[in-house]
């Protein structure tokens, strides 16, 4: 189906369907995705350039050194060449530990969230509540904090502490996380609470911290 357009202030408008919206949303991403990738690649083709031309230039002066007799020359480039291989290893142990906390946090927050903004939220809290590492000897994502040290310990008490239900999915909590508002007591106001409060309440419920403050606004 084709956008259909109409007259409005003399001006005409395009107006299109959810569907065509969220399809031309779709290829927009793609394409953004398909840019980057290439980016990354091209940056990766002129490192890999550079590595070469160094490599090869350090080679020739191993061989010079060589036949020159020139040890401690010699020596000097090949501290330099074990240097440099550990210095990558070290780089690509990195990057490996990055990615693979970034997809383990990605992945829980992604089968418990809410979705949206939801989403966005609870990986923000999840990061700064705890300490993700990840382990190559045994392959697995480590997480520290609050007396967890696995992902499985993790996903168990983000379900079942109900500190985090405000984000989950097929939750019906609407801002328990609100100081004062535990236990059915009366709920602070959103100027008596103290920074400390009102930073803690940002960090629990985004959401609750959210209505609170608009609420004063239009009272």
């Amino acid at each position: 189906m084709m956008p259909f357009e109409i007259e409005k202030d003399g001006k005409t408008i395009k107006v299109y369907t959810e569907e065509e919206l969220q399809s031309a949303v779709a290829d927009e991403v793609k394409g953004l995705k398909v840019t980057n990738q290439n980016l990354k690649d091209e940056k990766k083709e002129l490192a890999d350039k550079l590595k070469a031309v160094d490599d090869e230039k350090r080679k020739a002066e191993e061989e010079k050194a060589k036949r020159d007799g020139d040890y401690e020359k010699l020596e000097r480039l090949m501290e330099e060449r074990l240097e440099s291989e550990r210095q990558e290893s070290q780089k690509l142990i990195k990057q490996i530990r990055s990615e693979k906390v970034g997809n383990a946090v990605n992945d829980l927050v992604t089968k418990l969230g809410a979705g949206g903004q939801k989403n966005e939220d609870l990986r923000d809290l999840l990061k700064s509540r705890f300490e993700f590492d990840y382990d190559n000897e045994s392959g697995k994502v480590t997480v520290a904090g609050d007396g967890i040290s696995s992902l499985d310990q993790l996903e168990k008490a983000i379900t079942e502490s109900g500190r985090y239900d405000a984000y989950l999915a097929g939750s019906r909590s609407s801002g328990g996380g609100a100081p004062g508002g535990q236990g059915g007591g009366t709920a602070l106001k959103f100027s008596d609470m103290t920074e400390k409060q009102r930073t803690d309440l940002y960090r629990e419920n985004p959401d609750e911290y959210r209505r609170l403050r608009d609420a004063e606004k239009t009272a």
